[in-house]
């Protein structure tokens, strides 16, 4: 404890070596931090392929058991978004009806990361 009168130590001269400390733990938190955001934005991306190719699969069973193969895999093509245009689209039948099967590839927003899945969505339609 000081009294009156005696010299106290300068404020801040025993944190001399704290100097540039936060700048040290945000650099080496930024490339996980970094890290995450791509790994959370590549599965939100997948996941919305995923219901985009179940809806795409499910209009193109729905009108080939209806009409023709053709014009359900058409229709399957025009259910898909511009960014999913790489899909493809296999109409057949089964022995209760047909299946459209949709497949395409996970949509990558950096190409250099190893994460190529392909996404498959297969829907079964009786026959009418």
């Amino acid at each position: 404890m000081f009294r009156r009168g005696e010299d106290r130590p300068a404020r801040g001269s025993g944190r001399r070596g704290d100097r540039g400390s936060q700048f040290i733990e945000y650099a080496a938190y930024l490339p996980l931090f970094l890290l995450v955001v791509v790994v959370v934005t590549e599965a939100f991306l997948s996941f919305l392929a995923l219901e985009r190719l179940e809806t795409a699969a499910r209009a193109g069973a729905r009108v080939a058991a209806e009409s023709t193969a053709d014009l359900g895999r058409q229709t399957a093509f025009d259910a898909l978004p511009p960014w999913l245009d790489h899909a493809e689209v296999e109409i057949g039948r089964t022995g209760t009806g047909l299946y459209a099967q949709v497949e395409a590839r996970t949509p990558i927003l950096y190409p250099a990361s190893p994460l190529h899945i392909t996404l498959v969505r297969r829907v079964e339609m009786p026959d009418v």
